[in-house]
């Protein structure tokens, strides 16, 4: 087994797919690989695999412990290994974390209505240029609003009021149907503009955002549980979101809006995740809009929701310098993330949202304690409001946990995953190369809360 020689030309064609990667530290992580493989060439793929992943496990658990983060989900697949660790607990009530739950992924549901988008644009519903008033006549104050302006994420809205603080439907959308420009032609990272493609694609198609969804993305990759309403029946699987009994999100102005609006409302499990993230590439018009840099925001590809590779790494991007320079990542408030590229794909998917309205409190107060040390203003990341739900007064909740999980912390994990996923890239050549016994397809799931 001339593993020195396989690494060579590995590394040699790998910096052509990844640009940004230094290359001592390519030989770096690799050299850590081929000695893992070295030392357990007895052992299986199964194995390697499992020894390989006790850095990443560790860290997700100390993340856990120190913020209180109920549960997560990662997943990973290269070439033809899969691999899903699951751990902690669905929710506050301390009940295990299924292989199958269902996360609420918040922002990351933009990504899946610019899916749809691309779609309808090449089946000639709309194209780029159509202004928004001439698809859809109820938005009044648009003016000349491409719907390039909105998938490019080009421009700044403002609403009279806020639209989580409407409590019926009728007047939340009201106030989506009377929002204004306040600026164009500049990156601004925004909800207002998927809540808007949302309605837009409804009204031309004539087919509601759910049933679009099904047809688009559901039913073309296989999925079996991504879902905007999620059938009674799961609402025990649900996860992420501290509305976990009624079947509702984590935000406000989706659930003011009826649930789900474009921006936020996708509730999908991490096997689905995988397998629509992954399809995307083969399946998508105009796919490399995801991943070729915008002029906007060289971090931002011109799908103006979703992160692409860039030199500077996780401090610009969601996306580490060690991946290809066609990986994408989308991520949500829930701190869910989820980094793809034509043939590798990672996740990871916690639940700081699904901990105890006191667990968060006390959690908060730690917090601004140390903020007030610091001269800094409290922060407020509960928050609960009513809303009209079949005549009646509906309580839901929010816990920003982006307030309560450090942004820094994911990026430890993005990277682990990033590391690990070049790993395994080179341990698929290694078992195509010289093992016999090796069929192309290793899955690989593993429930953390037992103990090898």
């Amino acid at each position: 087994m001339n593993l020195e020689r396989l690494l060579e030309k590995f590394i040699n064609d790998y910096r052509v797919k990844a640009p940004y990667v230094d290359k001592d530290e390519l030989y770096f992580f690799l050299f850590q690989m081929k000695n893992l493989i070295i030392k357990n060439k007895d052992k299986t793929p199964e194995e390697i695999i499992d020894t390989l992943l006790e850095d990443n496990i560790r860290k997700i658990d100390d993340i856990r412990k120190k913020y209180g983060v109920p549960g997560y989900t990662v997943g990973i697949k290269v070439g033809g290994i899969t691999i899903k660790l699951y751990g902690g607990t669905i929710n506050y009530l301390g009940e295990e974390m299924p292989s199958n739950a269902l996360f609420d992924i918040a922002s990351m549901t933009k990504f899946y209505t610019q899916v749809i988008c691309y779609h309808l644009m090449s089946e000639g519903y709309f194209s780029y240029n159509d202004r928004i008033n001439s698809l859809d006549d109820r938005f009044v104050n648009l003016g000349d609003l491409t719907v390039k302006d909105i998938l490019t994420f080009g421009t700044t809205f403002t609403t009279l009021i806020r639209i989580s603080n409407q409590k019926r439907i009728i007047d939340a959308k009201d106030t989506l149907f009377n929002a204004k420009v306040v600026e164009k032609n500049k990156y601004n990272y925004n909800d207002i503009g998927m809540m808007i493609m949302k309605e837009v694609m409804e009204r031309v198609t004539n087919i509601s955002y759910n049933d679009l969804l099904n047809k688009y993305i559901v039913k073309p990759y296989n999925l079996t549980d991504t879902h905007v309403i999620v059938p009674k029946c799961k609402f025990k699987l649900i996860t992420a979101t501290p509305n976990f009994r009624i079947g509702h999100i984590n935000d406000l102005s989706a659930n003011a809006l009826g649930g789900y609006s474009g921006h936020a409302g996708i509730f999908t499990t991490n096997d689905d995740l995988i397998k629509f993230m992954m399809g995307v590439y083969s399946n998508v018009p105009n796919i490399t809009d995801a991943y070729t840099p915008s002029k906007l925001n060289d971090a931002i590809g011109i799908m103006g929701n979703v992160y692409v590779s860039n030199p500077k790494g996780l401090s610009k991007s969601f996306v580490d310098v060690m991946e290809p320079s066609d990986t994408i990542a989308i991520q949500g408030s829930t701190r869910v993330n989820a980094n793809a590229s034509s043939d590798s794909f990672h996740d990871i998917l916690f639940n700081p949202s699904s901990m105890s309205i006191e667990e968060a409190e006390k959690y908060v107060a730690i917090i601004n304690e140390k903020r007030k040390k610091e001269g800094k203003n409290p922060i407020n990341p509960i928050k609960s409001i009513d809303y009209f739900e079949e005549g009646k007064l509906v309580q839901y909740k929010l816990i920003d946990a982006r307030e309560l999980l450090p942004l820094s912390e994911m990026e430890n994990v993005i990277r682990r995953n990033a590391i690990t996923v070049l790993k395994l890239r080179f341990f698929n050549e290694v078992l195509n190369e010289y093992s016999k016994d090796y069929n192309k397809s290793i899955n690989y799931i593993r429930n953390t809360n037992n103990k090898n």
